[in-house]
């Protein structure tokens, strides 16, 4: 027997308003699981507080994703599919270097540079459980960029014997400490948009000129 709660004149109850349905269903989740997974980490993020942050209806996040890491995953995907590395044709070691430290660099600066350190810290505490994560987002750029390197050595563009995965965690390395650790010191300028082609290509001379010497 029908419910009469559903039915007035002879015809089905218009239900009251839910949550409307979004085109961009996707692009809101993966921008809300983005910034709850830099701001509150994973443990403290879930898919309902994705559906909330983004505006969209629960049964649309679950319905698309099974749990919040299938969701992480995929976004993280997506965030690295749009940053753009260099080409590792046509440039040479220096500039090739300059122009992957600046492409880090605006990474951590960006919409989702808490996003990446979360990731990083997070892969450190469970690697079992974020290796694939963390694989994902150094998959394209890192490993190129450990190729680049390599070759340059066998061109003769850089001195026998060197790292390419050495002179790679110096870069990474010194763009990190002082976007994250050194930014407090009041004497030093904060690294910003202003200072940051100049910065890493000091970063990049410095690193060279030692392996010259």
């Amino acid at each position: 027997m029908s419910d009469p709660s559903l039915v007035q004149d002879g015809q089905p109850a218009k239900r009251g308003p839910g949550r409307p349905r979004h085109a961009d269903t996707e692009e809101r989740a993966y921008r809300a699981v983005l910034e709850l997974f830099g701001h509150k980490g994973f443990d403290g993020m879930s898919l309902d507080a994705v559906a909330q942050s983004a505006g969209v209806g629960k049964s649309s996040i679950y319905l698309r994703w099974k749990n919040k890491r299938e969701l992480l995953l995929e976004a993280i995907k997506d965030m690295e599919s749009h940053h753009v590395y260099p080409d590792d044709e046509g440039l040479g070691i220096r500039d090739y270097l300059i122009s992957y430290g600046l492409g880090r660099a605006q990474l951590y600066l960006g919409e989702y540079g808490a996003a990446m350190v979360s990731l990083m810290s997070a892969s450190y505490v469970h690697p079992a459980e974020f290796q694939d994560l963390l694989a994902e987002s150094i998959s394209r750029g890192v490993l190129q960029a450990v190729h680049r390197i390599a070759r340059a050595v066998d061109d003769g563009e850089l001195p026998a014997g060197v790292a390419a995965t050495d002179l790679l965690s110096a870069l990474e390395g010194a763009i990190f400490f002082r976007l994250f650790i050194y930014r407090q010191d009041p004497s030093t300028e904060p690294l910003s948009a202003a200072n940051l082609d100049a910065t890493i290509t000091r970063f990049v001379d410095v690193l060279l000129t030692g392996l010259a010497n």
